[in-house]
């Protein structure tokens, strides 16, 4: 399995969501927290086409949450990643979103992408 870089999303100062990214070509594996994010947990919103976009839900009905420090890594293994093909960060909750207080909140995200040719093509070119 390889992995591939997605960089961003990004938050805007002032805001609490993110604009959206594609990570079609795999399955979310880690998130990286900016130095710069203000403490919250992060929620997410989820689309197929990267037009419309719904907040992310469990199917017991809890909003999927994950626990976020600035100038981080979050390991995510959880079966939900499987289904996303674009993806916007909010901090906080849709109910308590909490505004960003440093501009260009910048995330990575790494993806799974399963493209063996593409990793060793890659190692190649470092």
């Amino acid at each position: 399995m390889a992995l591939s870089i997605v960089d961003g999303p990004t938050i805007k100062l002032g805001e609490s969501l993110s604009d959206g990214v594609d990570c079609s070509a795999g399955t979310i594996v880690r998130i990286t927290v900016p130095q710069e994010f203000t403490p919250a947990n992060l929620t997410f919103q989820i689309s197929s086409n990267g037009d419309l976009y719904n907040d992310l839900f469990n199917a017991d009905g809890s909003e999927v949450t994950c626990v976020a420090k600035p100038n981080t890594g979050i390991i995510v293994g959880e079966h939900w990643t499987r289904s996303i093909a674009f993806i916007k960060f909010r901090s906080g909750s849709r109910d308590h979103p909490v505004k960003q207080t440093k501009d260009d909140c910048k995330f990575a995200i790494a993806i799974e992408t399963g493209d063996a040719a593409a990793a060793s093509s890659s190692k190649r070119k470092e």
